[in-house]
């Protein structure tokens, strides 16, 4: 009940230190998990760009998470909070501070410098570069030069020597696979994380200061490695405090606000902006027919030069949603046979639903109204017929990269209208393994229409049907 919360980990497993333990007893916060290292996520830390002070032992025991060197710590850590409940945090890192006493020293022919640093707590080797001061990529050191004086070995240090390495850390084997951590950090997360164990790590360091002894008399000359290991455990005791000012890339993607982490998440599938969906999000002057119709916003649009306020995008979307609404049933498709394999695809019957709104790219050129409005955006440029051929080219561009239009058949030039009603809830209801009936059927794969459609529409449009419902239950 009295023993440190907080302890040097050294040489022990980063899965059985600091209470990490993958049981069925711990209960992980998912999301959170998730977004921590998402890749579009893990350059905002600024944690990820700093030199994290740790010890060698810390830093041969991180466990490699989706590929990334991560430092995981609880996030709850008061006494009187039982450690179930503890929800842990999870924090990329590329650079890493170590202290200790160099033991051995091998210089290779090509320039580089491999040596041993120990702390006590563990050893790991360090690759240096000496720079020739004669380079003209020399600049003048921004640290102070501890140590001016040059040893027999033409390094500023020698074996037995106290220094202090700042530098990159390099994953050289994977190590291995731990389902049971990777489930415990996955829990309520469509993506499952890979945890793996036991990787062989180096540091490529920057930069390499010598302790001698006169700056270790400033600094303290009996405590100075102590203070080194204090600060090591501090980084662990600001990562578990509520409002620290170590940020992983979640956190500083909560102070972003909506407009620029919709950009950064635009085709993202493991986080979700708040809890707010496209429905009743804010965000732009997207009308709700779209929003309802297809699940979407111009947050999310392809930009074209030509159509910069998305009026033609809009008159386009218009009437297309128009033309599906008039088919009743497949009797009246003008593709029958189309309308019928892309059904089949998805998993609906032919007549048990309004069909999908299959057309040809000529069919739009074709309308007066379309035209009319293309013509009016484009006519004040130099080439108006060619821009306006252009506009209806890069919109339906444009339209399929956003995940609204599919090329459904290119010999026939066909396109296939990716809406909510006819397409996407149908499928999703059917990979869940149920019909409308509530009758369990087999899973079917995803067609390729689908595939072109960003992962974070879908699983808000998933996870609405969920609420709906659960709601209507």
């Amino acid at each position: 009940e009295n023993q440190p919360r907080y302890v040097i980990r050294g040489s022990v497993p980063m899965d059985k230190a600091a209470g990490f333990a993958p049981t069925e007893g711990n209960a992980v916060a998912g999301t959170d998990s998730v977004s921590d290292v998402d890749y579009r996520l893990i350059g905002l830390s600024p944690q990820y760009w700093s030199y994290t002070r740790l010890s060698v032992g810390d830093l041969n025991s991180l466990p490699l998470i989706n590929g990334v060197d991560c430092f995981i710590a609880p996030r709850h850590l008061d006494a009187e909070s039982d450690a179930s409940s503890d929800q842990w945090h999870i924090f990329p890192l590329s650079r890493v501070l170590l202290r200790g006493v160099v033991t051995a020293i091998d210089r290779r022919p090509n320039g580089c410098t491999l040596i041993v640093i120990d702390d006590g707590t563990g050893a790991i080797d360090c690759r240096c570069w000496e720079e020739s001061s004669n380079s003209a990529f020399h600049l003048p050191a921004l640290l102070p030069q501890h140590q001016t004086s040059i040893n027999k070995n033409g390094l500023r240090y020698d074996i037995g020597d106290s220094v202090e390495v700042m530098g990159k850390i390099k994953t050289l084997t994977a190590g291995n696979a731990s389902s049971a951590a990777g489930s415990t950090l996955s829990e309520n997360n469509t993506t499952q994380l890979e945890v793996r164990f036991g990787c062989v790590r180096e540091v490529h360091a920057t930069s390499i200061c010598t302790i001698d002894k006169q700056q270790t008399y400033i600094a303290n000359v009996r405590n100075s490695e102590s203070v080194h290991w204090l600060k090591c455990i501090n980084v662990e005791k600001e990562v578990c405090e509520q409002n620290s000012t170590m940020k992983n890339g979640k956190e500083v993607l909560s102070l972003l606000g909506d407009k620029i982490s919709s950009s950064l998440l635009r085709d993202g599938d493991s986080t979700t902006i708040g809890k707010k969906n496209v429905l009743v999000r804010q965000c732009c002057q997207t009308s709700q027919r779209f929003r309802q119709a297809l699940f979407y916003c111009h947050c999310e649009a392809t930009l074209e030069t030509l159509d910069s306020t998305f009026s033609f995008r809009d008159a386009l979307l218009n009437h297309l949603l128009d033309c599906e609404s008039e088919l009743r049933h497949i009797g009246s498709c003008l593709h029958q046979s189309a309308t019928e394999d892309c059904m089949d695809l998805y998993g609906a019957e032919p007549n048990s639903m309004p069909p999908p709104f299959l057309f040809t790219f000529q069919s739009t050129c074709s309308d007066a109204s379309l035209s009319s409005i293309a013509r009016s955006l484009v006519e004040s440029t130099n080439l108006p017929d060619a821009n306006m051929q252009r506009l209806f080219q890069k919109t339906f561009a444009a339209m399929t990269k956003d995940g609204l239009l599919s090329l459904y058949d290119p010999e026939e030039d066909l396109y296939l209208l990716v809406s909510c009603n006819r397409v996407l809830e149908p499928f999703l209801k059917r990979s869940k393994g149920m019909d409308d009936g509530g009758f369990v059927r087999p899973n079917i794969p995803e067609p390729f229409f689908i595939r072109s459609i960003p992962r974070k529409r879908l699983n808000e449009l998933a996870s609405y049907l969920a609420t709906q419902q659960s709601n209507s239950s």
